[in-house]
């Protein structure tokens, strides 16, 4: 505590009750607001994460690569996220964040549409089968940041405790889809092209209850 004192006036620290804790955990939990904007981050991450979590079939059985050559899916996902990223803090101050999220979308659905008609009238094979992954991903990290104040915003002497209920929200929704939502796509190319469709449009739904709950 003398080598790392709490800089946080004392009139602005929560309490470590328990009872105070189980209000402030109830609070967050319950607020529409808070709960629609960590859905859209969830589902537009779970677009994404249903091909990391089916990486091997996907890569190894209907791409036929070896074991060595993860750095196909891995490598354009993660370029498109920090190209998304890096755009995303451009248009901080520039662009107002519903725009910003309305592009991220925009990037997300086309990247969802290209993967579909691929899938339907090309056989799997490279670069063609990985590339919307690059422009998804590069959707989802223009979206993720502003989405991410939206879950905090509805509490702001909370935000540490709000963003551990957001990491805890999709830690969960990251589980069930390792145990259920991957498993029932990972059969087919076309089954994983449909899952990140409907995910991004789940979480296109979500972002926009969001929305109505802020006007």
């Amino acid at each position: 505590m003398k080598l790392l004192p709490e800089t946080l006036p004392p009139e602005k620290r929560q309490s470590l009750r328990p009872s105070y804790l189980i209000s402030a955990y109830r609070s967050v939990f319950t607020s529409p607001r808070f709960l629609s904007a960590c859905s859209a981050l969830a589902l537009n991450f779970g677009g994404f994460f249903v091909y990391v979590l089916s990486a091997p079939v996907f890569l190894m059985q209907h791409l036929q690569l070896p074991e060595t050559a993860f750095l196909w899916l891995f490598g354009p996902a993660m370029i498109g996220l920090m190209c998304g990223s890096a755009i995303s803090g451009r248009l901080a101050g520039r662009v107002s964040p519903g725009k910003t999220i309305a592009i991220g979308y925009s990037v997300m659905g086309s990247a969802a549409l290209l993967n579909l008609g691929l899938n339907l009238f090309l056989p799997p094979g490279l670069p063609w089968s990985v590339a919307p992954l690059f422009v998804y991903t590069l959707g989802m990290s223009l979206a993720m940041p502003n989405l991410t104040l939206f879950a905090l915003d509805p509490f702001p002497e909370k935000r540490g405790l709000a963003a551990s209920c957001q990491t805890f929200f999709q830690s969960g929704f990251n589980g069930i889809a390792a145990a259920l939502i991957a498993p029932a796509l990972w059969g087919s190319m076309l089954g994983l092209a449909l899952g990140m469709s409907l995910l991004m449009v789940a979480g296109g739904f979500a972002a926009l209850a969001h929305r109505k709950l802020r006007l």
